[in-house]
């Protein structure tokens, strides 16, 4: 039997406290009255109340103890482990992601799963296989139908922990696929349930049953959720964000590091379930900035944060418009623009600008590189036919990345250039009538808009500074984003022009090196902490950071889900998988339910 909730146990002092009470001597006013004969009973009463007196017998006592002590049983959620029942194809889910790292049993989760594993390998028998598969951000088979239990052993001593999230629908795919028809198989997934949900693609559910064993007991964390290094004109400062995710107060110490040097320690109070932000200086010169809070919680691998603090490279881009404070200020958003702006009759051809954005004018020929135009002057080129009549707009894909975190609930544009036969390139806005936002990546990532933006509520929406940021950082992505990512999250290098040689050297002083032929995609970023690029640009080396923190509230909120949906057996309606273990508390709420009701009936009677 496992209690889930240990602590529960203090409830016990309820017990003595009800004995205690038939101890205590009740207190009532003094009256007089002309002859004690004529109240009895109240004698009695009062003899039987005198303080310390030898406690006698009561059903109602008794009781009240049997229906205490059946309530403090029910808080400590007894549990009774339920078999897997091992099929000739045994599958082990094993959950490693950053949540399974948790110290709220000894030493964490992933440890006490790991136990578990090994007690269902010793229990493998002649002609029966084992399959254990590792749920992770990118799932992976750790040993596939296995019979031989050293070998199982061996391949699940070497299961180390992620610092990113468990992605379930790739694991359990992943399953469906090492089970053949007609196999005798059955899964067993071993996870705290804090994994990501698993997608419609299991409709028709899972070749074989899957249970559920929960890891962990507590959801107590103090988390670092958020660090943004800010630039304004008066200062450099940045925001630190803390928030604790369970239920009791806490007392935690921040200190704040610039370039490994310690600048401050505050503490901090926390009540449950409370966030704060904090303020810190940034100085001028600063590359790095960290922050770390001594808190001694389930969950260290939050406690940690870092930030590049270093401008990244400028770029130098070019607007032309008659007058737009929506577009212009939208564009000064991205700290490493410096942006010229030109009346259209001022413009002239040439100049070193790395982004070029037209805004009711049309030049006789576009800039060799990206490009934005918005509402290009009819007859032009890039202009479409007649205005008409707009109204809603929607996404042409909702899941397209350049439209991410963009909301179009709201935006409405009263009328835009007619796109359906413009040959520029894919819709990303459109409406009823016509598209209204055009992309094309050759010969550059260009950009058509076809309406006015003063014809638009959609500059008074938050969806227009953020599609604007998007938009820009896919025609002209940094270098080396200096934001913060999270892990195993893929990260875009560009190497610069006459670049020659291109390394990441990871917070664990391992280096990987790139090709400088294009553009990269770097995906090694499990660990948490500072990234350096280096590249070779003739004959000199230039540095650049991003960082990367488990800024995840889902994981932070580290208490185990005690029930978790699973897709059913394929071929059974509504089949439901096992929890892994038998809740007992239910039945003992009712056996205390059941006690008070008696103990009222034998209170009324007089018994």
């Amino acid at each position: 039997m496992t209690l889930l909730a240990p602590a529960a146990g203090l409830l016990a002092i309820s017990l003595p406290a009800i004995v205690a009470l038939y101890f205590l001597r009740i207190r009532r006013p003094t009256r007089v009255v002309p002859a004690l004969h004529l109240w009895p009973a109240r004698i009695e009463d009062r003899q039987a109340n005198v303080p310390w007196q030898r406690l006698r017998p009561s059903w109602l006592l008794l009781l009240q103890l049997l229906a205490a002590a059946l309530l403090v049983g029910a808080a400590l959620q007894p549990a009774l482990p339920v078999g897997a029942g091992l099929a000739r194809h045994t599958i082990v889910l094993l959950d490693i992601s950053a949540a399974m790292q948790a110290r709220d049993v000894a030493p964490t989760r992933l440890d006490a799963a790991r136990t578990e594993v090994g007690r269902l390998i010793d229990q493998l028998g002649a002609g029966e296989r084992m399959t254990i598969i590792a749920v992770s951000p990118s799932p992976q088979v750790i040993a596939s139908a296995v019979g031989d239990r050293g070998a199982l052993h061996q391949a699940l001593a070497g299961v180390a922990a992620s610092n990113g999230a468990g992605d379930l629908s790739s694991a359990l795919s992943l399953a469906a696929g090492l089970v053949r028809p007609g196999d005798d198989a059955r899964a067993v997934l071993y996870s705290d349930g804090i994994v990501g949900p698993v997608s419609g693609a299991f409709q028709d559910g899972l070749p074989f049953p899957i249970e559920y064993h929960r890891i962990g007991v507590s959801g107590e964390n103090v988390a670092i959720t958020g660090l943004t290094v800010r630039t304004s004109a008066a200062a450099r400062s940045a925001d630190l964000r803390l928030q604790d995710f369970g239920q009791q107060a806490r007392q935690v110490t921040v200190d704040w590091r610039v370039d490994g040097h310690l600048q401050d320690v505050r503490p901090v109070k926390l009540q449950g379930g409370q966030a704060q932000d904090l303020i810190f200086s940034v100085p001028a010169d600063a590359t790095v900035v960290a922050a770390q809070i001594e808190s001694g919680d389930l969950f260290p691998l939050d406690d940690q944060a870092t930030a590049i603090a270093r401008s990244p490279r400028p770029f130098r881009v070019l607007l032309v418009t008659p007058g737009n404070v929506f577009l212009e200020q939208a564009l000064r958003l991205r700290g490493d623009f410096l942006i010229d702006v030109r009346a259209p009759g001022a413009y002239r051809p040439g100049g070193d600008y790395a982004l070029s954005v037209f805004d009711r004018f049309l030049p006789a020929a576009l800039p060799n590189g990206p490009t934005l135009v918005v509402d290009p002057p009819a007859g032009s080129p890039l202009a479409g036919g007649a205005p008409i009549g707009i109204g809603r707009v929607r996404a042409a894909d909702a899941g397209d990345p350049l439209l991410a975190h963009v909301d179009l609930q709201d935006v409405h544009v009263a009328r835009s250039q007619d796109l359906r036969s413009s040959g520029f390139g894919r819709a990303l806005l459109t409406s009823a009538q016509t598209p209204l936002l055009l992309v094309r990546d050759e010969p550059f990532r260009q950009v058509l808009v076809g309406f006015d933006l003063h014809e638009s509520d959609l500059p008074l929406r938050v969806a227009f500074p953020i599609l604007m940021e998007n938009l820009t950082e896919w025609m002209l992505p940094a270098s080396v984003p200096s934001h913060s990512f999270n892990p195993d999250e893929a990260v875009t290098i560009v190497p610069e022009p006459g670049g020659q040689a291109v390394s990441v050297l990871r917070p664990d002083g391992s280096r990987r090196t790139l090709a400088p032929a294009g553009i990269a995609s770097f995906a090694d970023t499990d660990a948490l902490g500072v990234y350096t690029v280096t590249q070779t640009v003739g004959g000199r080396q230039d540095h650049s950071w991003f960082s990367v923190n488990l800024f995840d509230d889902a994981i932070s909120q580290i208490k185990p889900v005690d029930r978790l949906t699973l897709p059913p057996t394929r071929g059974v309606i509504g089949a439901q998988a096992s929890r892994g273990q038998l809740d007992l508390w239910p039945w003992i709420v009712l056996l205390g339910l059941l006690a008070l009701l008696a103990e009222w009936v034998v209170f009324h009677r007089g018994v």
